[in-house]
């Protein structure tokens, strides 16, 4: 419950100051459902790109005029005490800055890695956006947090916070979670090989980036989320990349269920993903898919709980049963996360099983040595999840440390990049807080059928 405890904040003029950090599509829209809400305060953003956090503040109703724009902490701490809206270039200033919490929204790992790190070591709550981050130095983060008395935490909204949010109620309630996934859109068009000119056109229609686009067409996006959930819900993939089936809303229970019984599953317990319908001219059938949602398949072995979710029309087969969600709402319910973090000292989707899954990347084509991967969205390399320990026994490498690495072995197309086959960047964050963690935290073991 937030709208109470908001309502007091705005009585006494103590609202909760958001920090943003990014002013990308999606950041703009949690800025928006911000500044309708009583008891928060959009009071800094920060971006490279002036003009972007400029608009951010002017689509709310903030005059150009008004904006300070800052390259120092004095001067933006005198604003944000005069409830002065500013907006700085350097992230860096963030976890000195008179806010409550910080949102990161870059989707670059390196990026969120240090934002995330400094604003902990700041003592200021940190709400990801950027899973990309998360999904390769999450429990170092997370652990750090824990000791410094504040929150780290993925947000609500986006499927990570969604399905993990969905797994504690149905979880909570009884119901042995079989199966939780999603149902992107942009998987009727999957791809493993997908490149920003594969996808140009397309990209073009939509007006997204390429980069970005490509990153859904290839399955990396659906990876890393997917590995985010894992850490957090103690659910796994079923097999390396996930089964990733064509089905609906009515597939669901029959195909998440073991194969002894009719489905797919080697066990239960797994995070996973499904392809959209399509209908005969090739568009997505969104009537009959869960798309663009989230779904949950549980199974109930109670006559009567098997009558009364039959009475409610639950779809289901024999004892299983699914539960979606038809949308995920990333920029409206990102504001959740602030509150719970600030107001409740709660996080929404944390890796309290540490690292249970890993992403890793897969070649897009053959590779020659020599050759500088471009990590997510590129030309190069796909992501992949797995389990963490049998990633490690491998020697397979964090797919979030791949970008910019170079091969020193030939590659053959679909071949997971190891440690032998590459040289990775070092003296970044990311690659520090991944050493430390490698160090303190050890993967967590799993037996898979």
């Amino acid at each position: 419950m937030i709208q109470q405890k908001l309502l007091k904040r705005h009585a006494a003029g103590t609202p909760i100051r958001v920090g943003w950090i990014g002013a990308g599509r999606m950041i703009t829209g949690a800025i928006c459902q911000t500044a309708l809400m009583k008891g928060m305060r959009n009071a800094v953003i920060c971006d490279i790109r002036v003009e972007a956090a400029v608009r951010a503040f002017e689509i709310n109703g903030v005059k150009k005029k008004d904006v300070l724009i800052a390259d120092n902490v004095g001067a933006a701490n005198d604003a944000i005490r005069a409830g002065k809206p500013v907006i700085t270039q350097d992230s860096r200033l963030m976890p000195e800055l008179e806010v409550d919490c910080v949102v990161e929204g870059t989707g670059v790992p390196e990026v969120g890695a240090e934002v995330a790190f400094r604003c902990i070591q700041g003592g200021k709550h940190i709400i990801m956006l950027n899973v990309e981050a998360d999904v390769v130095v999450g429990p170092i983060l997370h652990r750090m947090a824990s000791r410094a008395g504040v929150i780290y935490s993925v947000s609500s909204g986006d499927e990570p916070g969604l399905i993990t949010e969905l797994v504690d109620r149905w979880g909570g309630l009884g119901f042995e979670v079989v199966a939780v996934g999603k149902t992107p859109a942009s998987l009727a068009k999957l791809d493993f090989y997908a490149t920003p000119d594969t996808v140009a056109a397309d990209a073009t229609a939509l007006n997204v980036n390429p980069h970005f686009l490509v990153t859904f067409r290839d399955t990396t996006k659906t990876a890393i989320e997917m590995a985010c959930i894992s850490n957090a819900t103690g659910l796994i993939p079923d097999v390396r990349g996930m089964h990733g089936p064509v089905a609906g809303i009515k597939d669901m229970a029959r195909l998440f269920r073991l194969r002894d019984e009719g489905g797919i599953l080697k066990n239960r317990g797994v995070v996973d993903y499904a392809r959209p319908l399509l209908l005969p001219d090739g568009s997505v059938d969104f009537v009959h898919s869960v798309t663009p949602g989230v779904f949950v398949v549980v199974r109930a072995t109670h006559p009567q709980i098997q009558e009364d979710l039959g009475y409610w029309n639950v779809e289901r087969t024999g004892e299983y049963f699914t539960f979606y969600t038809p949308y995920h709402l990333v920029t409206n319910e990102i504001p959740l996360s602030i509150v719970w973090a600030v107001e409740d000292q709660e996080p929404t989707v944390v890796p309290r099983h540490g690292l249970l899954t890993e992403c890793i990347g897969a070649a897009k084509a053959d590779l020659k040595a020599g050759t500088t991967l471009d990590g997510g969205g590129g030309y190069t390399v796909y992501s992949v999840a797995d389990l963490a320990c049998v990633a490690k026994r491998e020697g397979c490498v964090p797919f979030g440390l791949l970008d910019k690495a170079r091969l020193i072995r030939d590659v053959k197309r679909d071949q997971i990049i190891t440690q032998e086959m590459v040289e990775v960047r070092t003296g970044t964050m990311l690659y520090r807080l991944r050493g430390i963690q490698d160090e303190v935290i050890s993967p967590t073991e799993v037996d898979r059928k």
